[in-house]
């Protein structure tokens, strides 16, 4: 298992290059409409699978996607803005070759 250290300061992503496969991890978004940086989406090259989950401070879930092209907009699955603050996230990927690949954080949603 792969730990990818999420700074906040001065840095809003994080890039990792594996051979031919490479993972871009935002550690801060901003939810609030204005059109920048409004969703949490994982860039990726090299990889089939993408499983994320996002859990708050006390360890709940508060939302889970599947594949690629997904994202996470600072609310629940049930539509409830979730508040500002600092969440857990934990991202599974599977390579063309079948290797799982998990990477874990912190992300910081700002409002």
């Amino acid at each position: 298992m792969k730990k990818v250290l999420f700074i906040a300061i001065l840095l809003l992503t994080t890039s990792l290059s594996f051979g031919q496969d490479y993972v871009e991890i935002p550690n801060v978004f901003t939810p609030n409409n204005d059109g920048v940086n409004d969703l949490f989406e994982i860039r990726t090259e090299g990889y089939t699978t993408l499983k994320c989950t996002i859990f708050n401070r006390y360890g709940s879930v508060v939302y889970r996607y599947f594949g690629l092209n997904g994202n996470w907009d600072g609310r629940t699955h049930a539509g409830m803005e979730c508040v500002q603050g600092t969440y857990f996230v934990v991202i599974e990927l599977t390579t063309e070759s079948g290797e799982v690949k998990t990477f874990q954080g912190d992300l910081q949603l700002i409002r």
